[in-house]
């Protein structure tokens, strides 16, 4: 059994024979389950981005008492590019070839449970009898991604990525044996290829690397979706129709690279909180903070608690900047912020013990004059803090020292 999950970005009306022919191609029917997004980017028409923007002239701060309408009304259109697509698809594929037997579901037919909110609902779980009966009958289902049902039977639409985390679930709960992720790219790139034109495809790569990349910004799959496939034993395989490379991971890989990727993350904001020497119950203070930062499902970053220096710092998104104002003005502490600022990732298995790693990558950034903010390390990444105008400039000198020199 394999699942196979179509991205937007390679999902487009002139592509669709393309699509269907590589699908009749290198898959076996009613062996594959195909997860589909909605077509194409912005401004194609039906992605998920242009139906949003039907609701741009709308005010986004109503105060009618009745939101939940409203976002449950937004659902019901911003859902309609996977609809599109899934029926598109399968109609495409029975064109070529009828013993495939595509056959298009929407949420409510693949049973795909979510939480009450209809946007940015989380899946609970996904009843897959009704996918079962389908491929012992000789059907092959085209299951459209992003959708959801709340148990209380209403329509819900994921967080952005939703795709990606409907394939992991469907590859979970059938046992499947691999994943097929078909993007633009062919694969898990060594470093961003808007920065890097003539970076590399990663072969191969354990799944705690791809985990790490996803987290720390790399766009080829959803983290979340990861974070799912890492319970399961699926391979997992990133690849283009237009291209014979592709990336495997898996948890039983041993890559041979010392780094397999640098990814990084953008629009950064490092806040520093200055603690009074005088305060009393200093540690309360911060976890009274970081509660309330919990509360509104902020994820905090380059985390340093200094309370005997008193100090703690910790690094944001900046759409997350004005609510973390907010919750140290409401608690008096004085604070300064840090902005422009870039994340910055060397991610790798092999580098666990390898001694001279953050000396190579503090050399090479030295030779281009640029100071590293602030460093961190987990068992296979470091991660730097560097300011956004030496984005470009860091990651090709790391990617140079890592990847072309050696």
């Amino acid at each position: 059994m394999k699942v196979v999950k179509i991205g937007g970005s390679v999902f487009k009306k002139e592509n669709i024979i393309n699509l269907a022919e590589f699908i009749v191609k290198n898959y076996e029917p009613y062996k594959t389950i195909i997860v589909v997004s909605a077509l194409g980017r912005s401004p194609y028409p039906y992605s998920t981005d242009e139906l949003i923007n039907l609701f741009v002239e709308f005010k986004q701060n109503h105060s009618n008492g009745n939101n939940y309408l409203l976002d449950l009304s937004k659902s019901f259109v911003v859902s309609c590019g996977e609809n599109i697509a899934a029926g598109l698809l399968s109609f495409a594929i029975n064109y070529l070839n009828p013993e495939f037997k595509a056959i298009p579901l929407n949420a409510f037919q693949a049973n795909i449970i979510t939480t009450d909110n209809p946007i940015d609902s989380d899946i609970i779980t996904i009843e897959i009898d009704n996918i079962l009966r389908l491929l012992e009958n000789k059907f092959t289902p085209v299951i459209c991604g992003f959708q959801g049902v709340s148990k209380s039977g209403k329509l819900t639409i994921l967080k952005r990525g939703g795709t990606d985390i409907t394939a992991a679930f469907i590859t979970k709960l059938m046992k499947a044996n691999e994943i097929h992720i078909i993007k633009d790219v062919d694969g898990l790139k060594s470093a961003p290829p808007n920065i890097v034109p003539h970076c590399i495809t990663i072969e191969k790569c354990n799944i705690d690397e791809l985990a790490e990349a996803t987290m720390n910004g790399n766009p080829v799959v959803n983290p979340e979706a990861i974070n799912i496939l890492q319970e399961t034993n699926a391979k997992i395989i990133i690849k283009s129709i237009f291209s014979e490379k592709f990336t495997l991971s898996s948890k039983e890989i041993v890559p041979t690279q010392l780094v397999s990727n640098i990814s990084n993350k953008d629009n950064i904001t490092k806040f520093v909180i200055y603690l009074p020497s005088q305060m009393k119950n200093k540690t309360l203070v911060l976890d009274k903070v970081l509660k309330e930062i919990f509360e509104n499902s902020i994820s905090l970053d380059f985390i340093n608690l200094d309370v005997f220096n008193n100090l703690a710092s910790f690094i944001v998104n900046n759409n997350q900047v004005e609510k973390i104002k907010q919750i140290l003005d409401n608690n008096q502490l004085h604070y300064k912020t840090m902005g422009r600022l870039s994340k910055v990732s060397i991610i790798g298995y092999n580098m666990r013990g390898k001694p001279g790693i953050m000396y190579r990558i503090n050399k090479a950034l030295l030779n281009e004059k640029i100071s590293i903010i602030q460093a961190q390390d987990s068992h296979i990444s470091i991660s730097l803090l560097v300011p956004l105008k030496y984005l470009v400039t860091t990651i090709k000198a790391l990617h140079q020292e890592f990847f072309e020199d050696y």
